[in-house]
């Protein structure tokens, strides 16, 4: 009966979409996901110019706007990046750049794969209830980057954009970037389709898995309860998780907030991420780390971990006295004006401005099933969000909107607080990388003789995300693409050598002045 009513105001409220009237339809979510508010374009709209509007919520977009404004169009738009003309409908990939789970996993989370996997993720999303979502029309119009002349200390933005849009863009489906430097945002562009074999074109404000990126999501939040006084980092995770328990009782009563999201519990490496891949549930894989042996004391060696990481999630929900998800929700998302920033697999498909994922057959991109086993683990693996959501995230984590985010809550997660070696960063054998260590769901380390660099990836089945930022030089990055290209691996330190080259030109040129 259920099933019946959902579908039938579904063809409503697309009947009255194509009428061009705007809806706000409020339904409550399963599972305690929030309702999403998504800036989209409309389906009769994708045929024309996108016309734009910010005036219908002036106060939130003068709170979000406050640090660094956004661009909105109020006028019929054709505000894409001419870059997207470089993307054919179906981008065929050469098989030296095509995706591999093996070598691009940076964020360290295994890749859901295959068949089996494909008909668990059907068989999931038939099982999950519709939901519907308020839908404004309302689209960012990209930001291209200025043309700054050589020996400019900005001149590696515009250089970096064209590396996107001309090394990167053309060989995946679709693609998200957003530059910034000054603690600004010099460059927000989408690039390609949304879902190859469509001209659906990827905006700012289309919709990603982030994957392991969600990891920062749940240290953010989690140093807010600590800020606020509702937690400590060394609060011990089984003092409020007696269900949970250890093969070690010594060392697992030793386990904190702080080791869980330090990736320092000491446990193997991806303890159970196995499980996750195999559809079961989040319980039950939890209920089985009694069976698990130590490898070292809490705190006292490195080892990746997703499973052991959302205990995080479960210590807050205890705490906040709400879902870990609604948490963050009005802690981050909200105050920050994410507005299509949500959890959960409902969410994701609520989003109609949404990405695809896709795989490689060796010769081109195809699109694929979403698979929502990762979701289960929200705190390790289960944002959505646009490269606007991010752009605003990443000023937030630059200090920048102390207001939502104050230096208390920042410094902690952004510290160095376990050691580990480039490898286990994922930084291969690069000579300039050094100091490399995790802090609170972030990667730190030096590169050549810049210090602090934070950052963090992910990667699920047809998605790749990277973020990275400078507090000190004020400069950042974050790159979204629905599609587990290996030319991912290169783009944080593309980045980083852009800015580098440029800064080395700036000194040059200003001694030629003297």
């Amino acid at each position: 009966m259920r099933s019946t009513m959902s579908k039938n105001l579904c063809a409503w409220i697309r009947g009255i979409t194509t009428l061009g009237l705007v809806l706000t339809v409020p339904v409550a979510l399963a599972s305690g996901e929030k309702r999403v508010t998504v800036p989209i374009a409309l389906p009769f709209q994708h045929s024309s110019s996108i016309a734009t509007s910010e005036a219908a919520a002036p106060s939130a977009s003068a709170a979000t706007n406050a640090v660094q404004p956004m661009v909105f169009t109020a006028t019929a738009s054709a505000a894409y990046s001419s870059a997207t003309a470089l993307i054919p409908a179906v981008a065929l990939v050469p098989a030296a750049i095509a995706s591999s789970a093996a070598a691009s996993s940076v964020a360290g989370e295994p890749a859901p794969g295959g068949d089996p996997a494909s008909q668990v993720s059907a068989a999931m999303e038939k099982a999950e209830p519709e939901s519907a979502v308020a839908i404004p029309a309302v689209t960012t119009a990209p930001i291209k980057a200025p043309r700054y002349p050589v020996g400019h200390p900005e001149a590696f933005v515009p250089e970096f954009e064209d590396y996107i849009a001309k090394k990167v863009a053309p060989f995946v489906p679709g693609v998200a970037v957003v530059i910034v430097s000054g603690g600004q945002i010099k460059s927000l562009n989408g690039y390609g389709v949304r879902r190859a074999g469509t001209r659906e074109k990827v905006t700012p404000d289309t919709v990603f898995r982030l994957a392991s990126l969600s990891k920062a999501f749940a240290a953010t939040s989690a140093s807010v309860l600590v800020n606020e006084g509702g937690i400590s980092w060394d609060t011990t995770i089984t003092s409020m998780l007696p269900n949970v328990t250890f093969k070690n009782t010594r060392y697992g009563k030793q386990l904190t907030l702080r080791h869980a999201l330090s990736q320092s519990s000491g446990l193997p490496r991806h303890t159970y991420s196995h499980f996750i891949d195999e559809n079961m549930s989040y319980a039950d894989i939890v209920a089985r780390l009694r069976y698990v042996n130590f490898v070292c004391p809490p705190g006292k060696c490195f080892a990746y971990q997703n499973v052991v990481y959302s205990l995080a999630g479960d210590m807050i929900k205890k705490k906040a006295g709400m879902s870990f998800e609604r948490y963050t929700e009005q802690k981050i998302f909200d105050p920050l004006g994410m507005r299509s920033a949500s959890y959960g697999l409902n969410n994701y498909n609520a989003s109609p401005n949404r990405a695809s994922p896709h795989v490689n057959n060796g010769k081109r991109w195809i699109p694929t099933a979403v698979v929502g086993n990762w979701y289960r683990v929200a705190p390790a693996a289960g944002v959505n969000a646009s490269i606007v959501d991010m752009s605003r995230f990443l000023l937030a984590q630059m200090g920048k909107r102390q207001d939502v985010l104050p230096l208390a809550v920042l410094n902690p997660i952004q510290a160095r607080v376990t050691q580990n070696t480039p490898a286990q960063n994922y930084y291969g054998v690069r000579k300039a990388v050094g100091n490399t260590a995790y802090g609170m769901g972030w990667r730190v380390f030096d590169y050549g003789r810049n210090k602090n660099f934070i950052h963090h990836g992910g990667h699920v089945k047809g998605f790749r995300t990277e973020m990275v930022f400078n507090r000190d030089l004020q400069i950042g990055m974050v790159f979204l693409s629905n599609s587990e290209t290996r030319l991912a691996r290169d783009v944080i330190f593309k980045f980083l050598d852009s800015y580098e080259r440029a800064q080395t030109a700036a000194r040059e040129a200003a001694k030629k002045k003297k």
